[in-house]
């Protein structure tokens, strides 16, 4: 038996050269919970070496880790979540809002539009609490947008809780560049000229990441796949606003 992150030989439980169990599975509910589990008290393993991995090689190190290659890796619920954490900081920090923030009054407004004018987003109490708790909001909207990649690329072989996990380490990257630009703009104090560069970079990212994640797809495909994606997220995050701002008209 071959170990999943060093290819050594492997004759017990545990690689003798790198130490990485040698039972690493497919991604399935259990070990993902597992996953998550380890993510909670591993808090201090692989940060740097994660966010170095996907700022030169984001599709094929989430391939990697997807593969079993996961010892030197920051688990992905606990990548997406401390970036996330850092982002909102630097956004109190700067006093700036952040992409959510501007998402969500959005779609609130968009969904007041047909009732009573334009509100803030203060008038819904839980798209509020969304805005104020920026790194769960995150981890919320992963799984649908892991949802909408999973139908958009079905058929190449990965589940749905394998796809929680690619856009994971991506929104947690992502994150990075949403901090630096929002540092740049308040430096400058150009902020309204900062968000459009930040999203562009981190939709390109994001396209970067899949085509090396799926090197095996030819490119075009793989573009046309996630402009898919783009497109049921959006879709599923309007009927989610909708649902949960309409019954605060209501009254």
């Amino acid at each position: 038996m071959k170990c999943k992150n060093c290819d050594n030989k492997v004759d017990g439980n545990f690689c003798a050269n790198c130490g990485q169990n040698s039972k690493v599975d497919k991604l399935n509910l259990p070990n993902f919970i597992t996953e998550i589990s380890d993510s909670v008290f591993q808090l201090n393993r692989g940060l740097f070496f994660t966010i170095k991995e996907l700022f030169t090689r984001p599709g094929h190190a989430i391939r990697d880790f997807i593969q079993g290659k996961r010892k030197e890796y920051f688990k992905p619920i606990a990548f997406v979540l401390t970036l996330s954490t850092i982002y909102f900081l630097v956004s109190q920090i700067s006093d700036s809002p952040t992409l959510i923030d501007d998402f969500l009054n959005g779609a609130s407004d968009g969904a007041s539009d047909t009732e009573k004018g334009k509100d803030s987003i203060t008038k819904f109490p839980i798209v509020n609490w969304l805005s104020n708790n920026y790194a769960y909001t995150t981890l919320l909207l992963i799984p649908i947008f892991s949802l909408a990649s999973f139908i958009s690329f079905l058929g190449l072989g990965k589940n749905y809780l394998e796809n929680i996990v690619i856009n994971s380490y991506i929104t947690g990257q992502q994150a990075i560049f949403y901090s630096l630009f929002m540092v740049i703009g308040a430096f400058f104090d150009i902020n309204d000229y900062t968000v459009l560069p930040a999203v562009i970079i981190s939709v390109l990212f994001n396209f970067w990441s899949y085509i090396q994640f799926f090197s095996n797809t030819k490119k075009g495909l793989v573009i046309i796949r996630l402009f898919l994606t783009y497109f049921i997220f959006n879709v599923l995050f309007f009927i989610l606003i909708m649902a949960i701002t309409i019954p605060f008209l209501n009254n």
